[in-house]
């Protein structure tokens, strides 16, 4: 990771909203250097309480909470598990994706992880294991001339690579995702990335109640 600091966007007294960069993890084994121990350096929090209630993936940037109670880590946690945040993304995927009159349409899937590997995939219903995604989807721009299209993206559940397998099991991967298809990779100086983003999180500030919204605007 660069030292350069992670930008906060959103705190109260036992929260924040970061913009994580893409290209590091969330959290890592002792000794390699994640989001989690920079926030530890850059906030002076060594010996003090700093958790996640949500993860984005390595190649991923965008809005992540952070909690830096007990409390607030419990009252976030229990927001996701109990669908009461929005989230937002924004990806650049292979292909042109049709819709009509760029109008939302929802993608549901069963999503199953691949034994012994950090992938899933879409799989018939009613597969033992399998559990549902749910996505909805808008079309925010057509490239014809790149043959890409620009897609608003809002999980309602919270499965793993949930955008990523849902893109691609569509003939449209995210762009740089060769995990799940892309045609070629997006290597920079500071790791791997794929053209998807966090860019916008609803959530209640576990202080007071209140809704509350983090935004941090897509940088592609």
């Amino acid at each position: 990771m660069n030292d350069s600091e992670i930008e906060v966007v959103w705190q109260c007294d036992c929260a924040l909203a970061i913009n994580k960069p893409y290209g590091v993890a969330t959290q890592a084994p002792a000794g390699i250097d994640s989001v989690e121990t920079q926030l530890i350096r850059q906030l002076s929090r060594h010996g003090e309480y700093l958790t996640f209630p949500h993860r984005l993936d390595r190649a991923v940037s965008g809005v992540l909470l952070v909690a830096l109670t007990k409390r607030a880590a419990r009252l976030l946690s229990g927001q996701f598990a109990t669908r009461k945040t929005a989230k937002h993304y924004v990806a650049v995927v292979e292909g042109i994706v049709e819709t009509d009159n760029q109008a939302d349409v929802r993608w549901e899937d069963q999503l199953l992880k691949l034994p012994g590997k950090p992938q899933t995939q879409v799989v018939p219903p009613n597969t033992e294991g399998a559990k549902q995604a749910i996505t909805d989807v808008r079309v925010l721009d057509q490239y014809p001339d790149e043959d890409r299209t620009r897609l608003a993206l809002r999980p309602l559940t919270g499965r793993m690579h949930q955008l990523r397998v849902q893109c691609a099991s569509r003939g449209t991967p995210i762009v740089g995702d060769q995990l799940y298809g892309a045609s070629q990779s997006i290597q920079t100086d500071i790791g791997e990335r794929i053209l998807l983003h966090a860019e916008k999180l609803e959530f209640h500030n576990p202080s007071t109640g209140r809704r509350e919204t983090a935004i941090a605007p897509c940088p592609f």
